[in-house]
């Protein structure tokens, strides 16, 4: 059961999805001053990972009508429930984990 868990998650994320969590992590980490700041940094890293992937499945939609290709970006953002729905705290963890490190071995 464990496994078909992660099997559904994984299935959920391509190598691009990754480095743009990634990527994205790491600008919100380095912006950070405080950590009352990290929901907010979270949230907007979330926003922008949204606004890349929809503009990203709207602009691969081709010669199609503009009604009809943001109904299909939409759908396929749908896609993968659970990797969906547990990408914004994956942002969350992944911009504390760094901001803990850099406030950890920051030269004061």
């Amino acid at each position: 059961m464990l496994v078909e868990l992660a099997d559904r998650f994984l299935a959920g994320f391509t190598f691009m999805d990754w480095m743009v969590l990634l990527m994205a992590s790491i600008v919100g980490a380095l912006v950070m001053t405080r950590w009352s700041q990290l929901t907010a940094i979270a949230l907007i890293a979330y926003g922008a990972d949204l606004a890349f992937r929809f503009a990203g499945l709207f602009l691969s939609a081709g010669d199609v009508p503009m009604n009809f290709a943001a109904g299909l970006a939409m759908a396929r953002l749908d896609d993968h429930g659970l990797a969906a729905a547990l990408r914004p705290f994956l942002f969350f963890a992944l911009i504390a984990f760094l901001f803990g490190l850099r406030r950890r071995y920051a030269k004061k």
